[in-house]
């Protein structure tokens, strides 16, 4: 999502009509462009001025930053020597405006919610750094450790003045090696109870200048085997380059032209963004030029969700940044979801649930029988590894049977004929269901990157509905999907708790 002055960038008005996107939902994490933008001056002088909110730790190989006046984001992060020559040691990270840096950002609906100041479909959107107006979100929380930074933000809607979002970003921040190690957390209080559709979060975003104009990714059919990685790079003299990309190994890294740069890593996630903004192929921290890489896995944001994960960036060249996520757990090889506590990764189009907190099942609302669709994350299965899948699921539709469909991992917008459909009983009751793939060679031959359930149904019906207790390859599964540990670093014995400077801005001209 660029948050830039357009009066740089026209030309990506075209590029939003046709920038590549997911099959689902119909809302996407997307570059924020609009003909009158307002340039957020305050905020790039309060980046450049603001020494007092930069807080850093360092170790012998990279520093990193967060500033309490850019909302806690990640606003610096360097090596600290210049590895033969082959990387800079000035700080990586964009900071021209709030919109950059290495942040988290929220999506919801409402869709019009930001259209008063012209954000047209942006919808609800507190980001962790500020607005596009200069306004900085509020730090509530910083604390700091030897090797840690603790931060806690209420985030701005982007695209409205200085209003606060209904929610909170914390980070724990530490160094290993060469890694930038946080912990993430959001939670959600919003007013508005509301459920809408999942939409693409960014789980971080991550905007480094221009010398890292160089973005890989690897998209083909046999991850960790080392095999060659994608290129993404802008084509001077074109001005922007943005979309979604499926890789199928869950990293992107954005490097110089030695490989050297800055690889994100997000266990399990799939679903990502990569866009290059300006035509030179450097600058420094304050230039508006910048590359962009970002996690964009789909969420329902429930006005009361508490959601942590974990994320890494990691410092090196291509080698060692690809060696480092090869030796983190590598993805599940076929579904294992049991929806205990969490729907893990699953979404929904025309359609909810019961909500958060999630207690045992998946409990979906069927009441478009055109559209209403259970999604998975994206994930990455061989076909011919995964020939049976269960489904512990209990059934009130108006139809005898329900129907599965999948995406292969390299395909962008369709299903098209790739489904099974499986009868199901109406009772309301739970059933183990057994959806048999072993004689269809359009799962057996691919590798499957998404799947989806739907209804039958011809017509709409009152209290129409599906509940998924548990999805397996295993017809007896019983074990929660395994979740990444929750660290919560605190502050460390002797440690000083800061207090925050609060920036006044004034309102730019509309």
């Amino acid at each position: 999502m660029a948050r830039t002055s357009s009066r740089h960038f026209l030309s990506w008005i075209y590029l939003l009509a046709t920038a590549a996107t997911l099959t689902v939902p119909p809302l996407h994490a997307q570059p924020r462009i609009k003909s009158t933008f307002p340039i957020a001056a305050p905020a790039a002088k309060s980046l450049r001025l603001a020494a007092d909110g930069l807080q850093t730790i360092e170790n012998s190989q990279i520093r990193v930053g967060i500033n309490t006046n850019a909302g806690g984001a990640i606003t610096y992060l360097a090596f600290v020597n210049d590895q033969g020559g082959n990387v800079n040691t000035r700080n990586m990270i964009s900071n021209p405006d709030l919109g950059r840096q290495v942040q988290i950002a929220l999506y919801s609906g409402p869709t019009n919610y930001s259209d008063a100041t012209g954000w047209t479909n942006l919808g609800w959107d507190p980001i962790q750094a500020g607005d596009a107006f200069g306004y900085p979100s509020r730090v509530i929380a910083f604390e700091r450790g030897d090797n840690s930074l603790y931060v806690k933000t209420i985030p701005n809607q982007w695209g409205v003045p200085n209003e606060p979002g209904e929610a909170t970003i914390e980070h724990w921040v530490r160094l290993e090696g060469n890694v930038v190690k946080v912990h993430a957390k959001v939670v959600m209080f919003r007013s508005d109870k509301t459920q809408y559709d999942a939409r693409q979060q960014e789980f971080p975003c991550a905007y480094l200048t221009g010398d890292y104009h160089n973005m890989w990714y690897y998209s083909q059919g046999s991850p960790y085997t080392n095999g060659e990685l994608t290129l993404s790079r802008i084509q001077p003299p074109a001005t922007a380059l943005f979309g979604d990309v499926f890789p199928t190994e869950p990293w992107m890294a954005s490097t110089n032209s030695n490989g050297y740069g800055m690889g994100l890593y997000v266990p399990n996630n799939l679903s990502w963004k990569r866009g290059y903004f300006g035509a030179d192929l450097s600058g420094d921290e304050f230039s508006t030029v910048a590359s962009y890489i970002a996690a964009t896995n789909n969420v329902v944001l429930d006005h009361n969700l508490v959601y942590e994960w974990d994320y890494e960036l990691i410092m090196g060249n291509l080698n060692t940044i690809r060696s480092y996520v090869y030796n983190k757990p590598r993805l599940a090889s076929g579904p294992n979801y049991v929806f205990d506590n969490s729907r893990h990764g699953w979404f929904y189009e025309s359609a909810t649930d019961t909500g958060f907190p999630i207690s045992g099942k998946l409990h979906v609302n069927l009441s478009d029988a055109s559209r209403s669709r259970i999604n998975s994350p994206f994930v990455f299965w061989k076909g011919r590894d995964n020939q049976k899948i269960y489904l512990r699921a209990a059934f009130k539709t108006l139809s005898d049977k329900f129907r599965m469909k999948w995406r292969l991992s390299y395909e962008t917008t369709t299903y098209g004929d790739k489904f099974i459909e499986f009868p199901i009983i109406n009772d309301g009751q739970f059933h183990t269901y057994a959806i048999d793939l072993s004689n269809q060679p359009k799962w057996l031959d691919n590798n499957i990157g998404q799947i989806q359930f739907e209804t039958t149904a011809t017509t709409n019906g009152n209290d129409v509905w599906a509940e998924f207790a548990w999805i397996s390859t295993n017809p007896d599964s019983s074990t929660p999907t395994p979740q990444p540990p929750v660290v919560v670093i605190p502050c460390d014995p002797g440690c000083s708790v800061f207090t925050v400077q609060k920036l006044q801005f004034s309102r730019p001209g509309r």
